[in-house]
């Protein structure tokens, strides 16, 4: 008899799609190119709720890209900083762009693969080495855009201690969600892109260090960008 209750609960959960959107989900963390406060990440990481993940390090983190190994991952999360990458590791990563893996970028990812067009247009801008700027520790506003998207939802504007850029290349495709009026910041904080039907992309600026790691905001932002990414 349990064993029909049981077929029963799992036959329902597929049909009405309920399973899938409780199954954890499965995020590759590439991290490298530029320190961190590791304790303090993996605090805020660990605090999501309803996400797996694994921590993959430079120099060998690219190597995944190439083969299987991203297949039983839902989404990539960078944050890394990083330019060496191999034609195969460009290759291999495209391929799991078009089969529909989510992104998420964090902070100085942007920075990564100044040569790369590609990476550009998944980011959806690029901090340039030689133009752009930083200033660490700056107190700044972040101002929610689009209040009904999933990404933001349930945000409302809130203050930031953290790292900021300056003069950013940001794309025209990209959708506006968080901006700032700090004067010497980028505009925008994040942004969000659909590139296909099945291939989401996300930008997040904030991200240097413990102060903001510890927000309540940027930790609920983080999570509702995984989940839209993911397609949850």
């Amino acid at each position: 008899m349990l064993h029909l209750v049981q077929m029963f609960l799992c036959a329902f959960a597929v049909v009405t799609g309920f399973a899938s959107t409780e199954l954890p989900i499965s995020v590759l963390l590439i991290t490298g190119g530029h320190d961190f406060e590791r304790e303090r990440f993996f605090e805020m990481m660990d605090a999501l709720e309803n996400i797996q993940y694994v921590e993959v390090k430079h120099p060998k983190a690219n190597d995944h890209f190439v083969g299987e190994d991203i297949e039983k991952y839902d989404l990539i999360l960078f944050y890394d900083m990083v330019q060496e990458i191999t034609a195969d590791q460009k290759q291999g990563l495209e391929r799991w762009v078009d089969k529909g893996i989510g992104l998420v970028f964090l902070h100085h990812s942007i920075v990564s693969y100044q040569n790369w067009d590609y990476y550009r247009g998944l980011v959806g801008g690029r901090y340039l080495e030689n133009d752009s700027g930083y200033q660490h520790d700056v107190a700044f506003r972040a101002h929610i855009m689009e209040k009904g998207h999933p990404i933001v939802k349930g945000l409302s504007n809130f203050e930031v201690y953290d790292e900021i850029y300056k003069d950013v290349d940001i794309s025209d495709n990209v959708q506006p969600l968080i901006s700032t009026d700090h004067p010497e910041s980028m505009p925008l904080l994040a942004w969000c892109q659909q590139l296909s039907p099945s291939t989401r992309t996300v930008y997040i600026q904030p991200g240097h260090g413990p102060e903001v790691y510890a927000l309540p905001a940027y930790r609920k932002l983080l999570q509702q960008a995984i989940q839209w990414a993911a397609g949850r």
